[in-house]
């Protein structure tokens, strides 16, 4: 797991990560002798977390009225609203405004729409009004003596509703008929103990990943719904067509707006806690949003006085929703799993472009790279090395619960140590629990091929160019897509590893969810093994085939 401050980095070369192995009672007493101060280095990167919030961004979006005004005050929130596209847990709304704990719609013909179950937008709080244009905010809506202030925020908008839920469905029992936890109900006694929406895989590559893909579709699809509630294998067909008419579409309109996403907001309105235990959270919102965030404090100042608050686009994100009505989502545990599922393949490059193979994620890593002050490289093509030497990253989780065994760590070790004198591979290995955050990110952004046993360091490879390659070791008899679903959204090529084999897209397909753990404790293994000839037969093949640009 993550932890930051630790006085040596594994970072390097082979042979200098080999002479770095400290027995750890040195490195704990260094840690205590260091004290608290330690909780304070951030490698250089200490302009990351610096609170300078500008307020002006704010006050622009308000429109102050009070009982000398007179008429309808207009602003891009105002006018038809409605339910524009999504999935449960997903769904994408254009003007809609918030007053008192409620959500309202306006729109000249009220009777023609029809919402999700409320529990399919948010569970258990927070109802969806639905009023006729004519009741829009406004000051003579609100009468004679109204005074106050209203806000719109314009652009799009990603809420995050994902504060722990008061609100369980009826239940029996917490388990399905094998025993195992059935994610489609929301367990009484383990909401706490599930609320893994902070937690940075989650944070990132399900909630704002999910976010991010659902504005996408609805932008590309020219405001068309995505699929309504119902069976999947139902609706396969009508997915097919869908994926097949906005495939061009979509990427097209990426290319193109672009400024879009310099202009998003971030809301996570009802959560404090949304800063993770490791400090990888925080730069994220940092880097991508900066000022255009907004969390509880300042939700709970912008509406302790009953105003409104408008959005002129927003996606409400509400992980209990998804796992309620969504098939894949619960099947395999991803929440986001059945809006990924919409998502086309990438295209080709753009030959126009000078930035090559690009994915929906293609402009936050940009933006966030250019944050960290750290070079973002592109492929021109999939497949294609960023390096005249293709650079391979193993990620060493030797001090976790879920961890190679030392003879087989050793092993890979021995192999990877081979490519590099070779001159086949630049190799460089990781231990991220003792490097600071600016080199995690920096060690992944030039990467060619990542390599390490499933956990949570692989989340990093949004940072690596579209069209590189992900080999993930499993635990026997476990197999989870949660990085597998990053790499097929951002691009890159996922292989992944057990019992020493691959374990094929076609076989995890055919069996969804036979090999997921119930448990989170079951996917830790301390002696995973894997077979030598095996992995430097598959790393010399993809080596092979890499194309190295000059």
């Amino acid at each position: 797991m993550y932890k930051f401050h630790h006085p040596y980095q594994y970072l390097g070369d082979l042979d200098s990560y080999r002479r770095k192995r400290i027995p750890r009672n040195i490195i704990w007493g260094i840690l205590l002798f260091l004290g608290l101060s330690t909780l304070f280095y951030f490698g250089g990167a200490d302009h990351l977390f610096q609170d300078t919030k500008d307020e002006s961004l704010h006050l622009n979006l308000e429109i102050k009225y009070e009982s000398s005004s007179s008429g309808q005050a207009e602003t891009r929130c105002h006018g038809q609203g409605g339910i524009v596209g999504g999935l449960p847990g997903f769904y994408v709304f254009d003007r809609i405004w918030y007053k008192s704990g409620e959500f309202y719609i306006f729109t000249d013909q009220p009777d023609q729409i029809t919402l999700p179950p409320l529990d399919a937008i948010s569970i258990g709080k927070n109802p969806v009004n639905v009023r006729p244009l004519s009741e829009s905010p406004s000051f003579d809506n609100d009468g004679p003596d109204a005074k106050g202030i209203m806000r719109c925020y314009h652009d799009e908008t990603i809420w995050m509703n994902v504060d722990v839920p008061t609100y369980s469905p009826p239940t029996t029992t917490d388990e399905d008929e094998n025993g195992n936890l059935d994610r489609r109900v929301i367990p009484r006694s383990l909401n706490k103990r599930f609320n893994w929406e902070f937690h940075h895989y989650h944070f990132l590559a399900e909630s704002l990943l999910g976010g991010i893909a659902s504005l996408d579709l609805v932008r590309a699809g020219n405001n068309i719904a995505l699929l309504p509630l119902g069976s999947r294998e139902d609706k396969k067909q009508e997915k097919d067509q869908y994926r097949q008419v906005n495939n061009v579409e979509r990427y097209s309109a990426y290319r193109m707006d672009q400024e879009i996403y310099d202009r998003q907001w971030l809301f996570i309105p009802w959560e404090e806690d949304w800063r993770d235990a490791y400090g990888l959270n925080e730069p994220i919102v940092k880097g991508l949003f900066d000022h255009r965030f907004v969390d509880a404090q300042r939700w709970n100042e912008t509406t302790d006085h009953g105003d409104w608050v408008g959005f002129e686009r927003v996606v409400i994100i509400d992980r209990w929703s998804s796992h309620l009505y969504n098939t894949l989502a619960n099947q395999w545990n991803k929440m986001a799993l059945d809006v990924f599922s919409l998502l086309p393949s990438i295209p080709p490059p753009d030959p126009s472009s000078s930035k090559g193979v690009e994915s929906i994620f293609s402009p936050y890593r940009d933006r966030f790279l250019g944050y960290m002050n750290i070079q973002s490289l592109h492929r021109h093509k999939t497949g294609t090395a960023l390096h005249e030497i293709p650079k391979i990253v193993y990620v060493d989780r030797q001090s976790s619960s879920r961890r190679l065994l030392n003879g087989t760590h050793d092993d890979l070790l021995d192999v990877l140590d081979g490519l590099d004198h070779r001159g086949k591979a630049k190799i460089q290995v990781g231990r991220l629990e003792e490097m600071s955050y600016g080199d995690q990110i920096r060690l992944f952004a030039d990467a060619d091929i990542i390599i390490g046993v499933h956990g949570n360091g692989l989340t990093h490879q949004v940072w690596m160019a579209p069209g590189g390659i992900i080999i993930e070791i499993f635990p026997p008899g476990v197999f989870l897509r949660d990085y597998q679903l990053i790499a097929q959204v951002v691009g890159h090529e996922h292989i992944a590893i057990l019992d020493s084999q691959i374990y094929t897209k076609q076989e995890w397909e055919n069996e969804p969810g036979k090999l997921l753990a119930s448990r989170p404790d079951e996917a830790n293994d301390r002696n995973i093994t894997l077979s030598k000839d095996f992995i430097e037969d598959l790393l010399y093949l993809k080596l092979t085939n890499y194309q190295v640009v000059l």
